[in-house]
């Protein structure tokens, strides 16, 4: 079992979910934010949901193989994040104004409390700010770049402080996409990348399934339905 990380050296411990998280962060951050941008997409209204389907390619520097994982999300505003992958390993990890829990195949292995890990909650507050229209958390720690309409846009996160302990570990984020985000690409500092492709995107006005609110609420390890 993983270490929680409310002990001694617990941010070092979380550093590497954390930065892991960062690309989802941004990637649905920026997703949400082009909602409300008439020139670009669908805003979302209060009571609703984004959901779809993701692929994830990683390119580890001296690694021929890519590593490939696949899965589903919701993002649900004032909530929380679902980030489902469920090839190779069935993974869960669920992002709340209150931490960060990680559920592998059924059983909970992590669960980082914001309060021990500040950090959490700037990350949080980056994504949820995107949900309702705020940019200011996303600009503290990127300069962005956008061009292009709703037909085709092109956005570049570029880290501002090489310095910075998560964010400086990446070199640049560049988001594509037409009516939604069709796909993210990772570029980070050690000569890894990545790339996210976003399919089956949709906003919903049916609430939450019993299983995902139980999750955003920490109430439940796995959804039952």
């Amino acid at each position: 079992m993983l270490r929680n990380a409310g002990g001694p050296g617990g941010e070092n411990t979380t550093r590497p979910v954390i930065c892991s998280l960062v690309t989802v962060i941004a990637a649905l951050g920026f997703a949400a934010f082009s909602f409300a941008q008439p020139a670009i997409g669908p805003s979302i209204a209060p009571g609703q949901n984004l959901h779809g389907r993701f692929q994830q390619e990683r390119h580890l520097k001296g690694i021929t193989v890519t590593l490939t994982s696949s899965g589903s999300f919701v993002l649900a505003p004032g909530k929380g994040l679902i980030w489902r992958i469920e090839q190779p390993i069935q993974t869960v990890t669920v992002i709340t104004p209150v931490g960060i829990r990680q559920i592998v195949n059924g059983s909970e292995v992590q669960r980082i409390e914001a309060s021990h890990v500040p950090v959490i909650t700037h990350f949080y507050d980056m994504l949820n700010g995107s949900l309702t229209g705020d940019w200011s958390a996303m600009h503290h720690d990127f300069a962005v770049q956008t061009t292009g309409d709703q037909r085709g846009w092109r956005t570049t996160l570029t880290p501002l402080r090489a310095t910075d302990p998560i964010v400086g570990m990446l070199s640049s984020i560049v988001i594509t996409g037409s009516k939604m985000v069709d796909a993210v690409n990772i570029a980070r500092t050690n000569g890894d990348s990545e790339r996210l492709t976003f399919f089956d995107q949709a906003i919903s006005d049916v609430p939450l399934s019993e299983g995902d609110a139980r999750l955003l609420t920490g109430d439940a390890v796995i959804p039952t339905d």
